[in-house]
């Protein structure tokens, strides 16, 4: 019986090692979430946007903020002006933040999915990149998005370079202080999310939420123990960022420090909730 020789044609390819996974994820996860209650908290976000217009407009048309008597309290078109309308944004981003995130891993483990995601080409970081981009998408269109669009108006509506030259880092602090706060945000939300049940993430995330800020009321005569509370650690880091008065005593270097322990911790806590399902090469 002849025995032919099989000569096999050699791949040639470049092999892509890292895809970008994280995108397809993310890209994925944000149409999923597009539905009728998104929408409808995006609407609802977007009117102190239109509030903040229209105190833009009448400032930029009268001039002077005392012309308008009380209406024309702290309307002043500066550094301040974009850090209020973030800060006043913080409830409802908190609201989209769990409605957008509560399920992202606690559903993937409910139905075991993370099996299938790792028995593909994807990493830990793709897959926690991707989740968090999708909460970064839905947190954006309520700060970082509507805060640059405010800066644009003014600067159109004043009709001169000379807020431009002013105040041209303002979008730099929208950006970096926006980041910063989904990376808290998002990263508490989604550890929650990997230890718990989707109903039971939300219910947890306005409890850690709630709870330091409450302890620092409560024991307001001790400065130091508002590093206790999330919220005041981001207001603490923002004044910094639009270098407007400190809100509490305590340093804003050591509420820095204690934002970026608490983001490495929850990667670290996520690594270890993800990393047993993952398949090893």
């Amino acid at each position: 019986m002849p025995v032919y020789d099989q000569n096999y044609r050699p791949w040639e390819g470049r092999l892509l090692e890292k895809p970008r996974t994280w995108w397809v994820i993310a890209r994925t996860g944000i149409r999923l979430l597009w539905q009728r209650w998104m929408i409808a908290l995006l609407f609802f976000a977007s009117f102190p946007f239109i509030v903040r217009t229209v105190q833009i407009y009448f400032m930029n048309r009268v001039g002077d903020a005392s012309k308008l008597g009380d209406l024309g309290k702290n309307l002043d078109i500066d550094a301040g002006f974009f850090q209020g309308f973030l800060k006043n944004q913080e409830f409802i981003l908190l609201l989209i933040l769990v409605t957008a995130g509560a399920g992202l891993i606690a559903n993937d483990r409910r139905f075991k999915a993370l099996q299938i995601y790792f028995s593909r080409p994807v990493s830990f970081p793709d897959y926690i990149c991707g989740k968090w981009l999708i909460l970064a998408f839905y947190g954006g269109l309520a700060t970082c998005i509507p805060a640059l669009l405010l800066f644009i108006i003014q600067w159109l509506l004043s009709g001169s370079e000379a807020f431009l030259r002013q105040f041209f880092w303002i979008p730099f602090s929208v950006l970096g202080f926006s980041v910063t706060v989904l990376l808290v945000l998002g990263g508490l939300m989604l550890l929650l999310s990997s230890i718990s049940s989707a109903r039971g993430a939300a219910v947890l995330f306005f409890a850690v939420i709630w709870f330091g800020e409450i302890l620092r009321k409560i024991l307001i005569r001790i400065p130091e123990l508002g590093l206790l509370s999330l919220q005041a650690n981001l207001r603490q880091v923002g004044s910094v960022f639009f270098g407007t008065e400190r809100p509490f005593e305590f340093s804003a270097v050591w509420a820095a420090v204690v934002l970026a322990a608490f983001v490495a911790g929850c990667i670290l806590a996520l690594r270890m909730r993800v990393r047993p399902t993952e398949v090893v090469k």
